[in-house]
């Protein structure tokens, strides 16, 4: 008798596209990019088409190329910005009600493999899949079919099967525990207001130790991590939220609305409101 085929959602087949885009960027313009943030409430994946991307996920960097499929676990901290001289295409879609057996719900990537897989002999096939799922999704009508929950499954079930076959990696090498104490210190009150002053004191240290721990371990300044997160965060509220935008930047430690749309303008190029605008009515970007 065979074994029973391996299912990845619970028995009520609770699975749902929560957010899809298509990104297209052609070669020679400005670059897509997407602050640091999480998704607490489901996973997301990313199939690059074409062209070329950096990704920093759970504080790790990679270089992403066509082919390679990226899994965000649900409460992942992770951002993209695409090469503006290679262009870049990726299918990006966010799915909820995912239950893989012995690990947390929204989840598929365990701490021993790479969230960046190379998909090799299937690539095109995960392609027109994903092409597809991202069709089905895209009509609200057939959104909550029973047709689009199967294509999600299979969608899962495959990704789940290249996961399960991809090499074990060693663990990346560790920050030090100061600088892996700071980020985790700063990915957890990004609501509160901190600088490199008020972090130096958190933890004992002189501004000059931490600023330099910090800058040759991570390759950025305490400041542009914090501001990087604080941004990170509202970008992904103003996009997959319909909360207020006063809220938003009260929330992300800016009391001031009009000094966090000045910061948030001059940092991402668009106000609040432009960048709400545009990320949840156009999924497919052409620049």
């Amino acid at each position: 008798m065979k074994a029973p085929i391996k299912r990845y959602v619970d028995e009520n087949n609770t699975l749902e596209v929560v957010s899809l885009h298509h990104i297209v960027v052609k070669p020679g313009s400005d670059p897509w990019k997407f602050p640091l943030h999480n998704h607490s409430n489901h996973l997301e994946i990313s199939l690059v088409v074409s062209g070329k991307a950096s990704f920093e996920i759970d504080h790790v960097k990679y270089t992403l190329n066509s082919g390679d499929l990226v899994v965000k676990n649900a409460g992942t901290l992770h951002s993209e910005k695409s090469s503006a001289e290679d262009g870049f295409e990726q299918y990006c879609i966010g799915i909820s009600g995912v239950m893989n057996p012995g690990m947390d719900p929204d989840t598929l990537v365990p701490d021993s493999i790479s969230p960046v897989i190379q998909t090799g002999s299937a690539f095109d096939y995960l392609r027109a899949m994903t092409a597809y799922l991202y069709n089905l999704s895209s009509d609200q009508a057939s959104k909550a079919s029973d047709l689009t929950k199967q294509a999600i499954e299979n969608e899962i079930s495959l990704i789940n099967m290249l996961i399960s076959n991809a090499v074990e990696v060693s663990d990346h090498t560790p920050h030090s525990e100061l600088v892996e104490g700071v980020l985790n210190y700063i990915d957890t009150h990004v609501g509160e207001t901190m600088s490199l002053e008020t972090l130096a004191r958190q933890f004992y240290v002189s501004t000059y130790h931490l600023s330099h721990k910090f800058k040759q371990e991570f390759g950025c300044t305490v400041n542009q991590y914090i501001l990087n997160r604080k941004l990170g965060e509202a970008q992904q509220r103003l996009v997959f939220s319909d909360d207020p935008i006063k809220e938003i930047a009260a929330d992300c430690g800016y009391p001031n609305l009009q000094y966090f749309y000045s910061v948030f303008k001059k940092y991402t190029g668009s106000t609040p409101a432009e960048t709400r605008h545009y990320y949840q009515n156009v999924r497919r970007q052409v620049r």
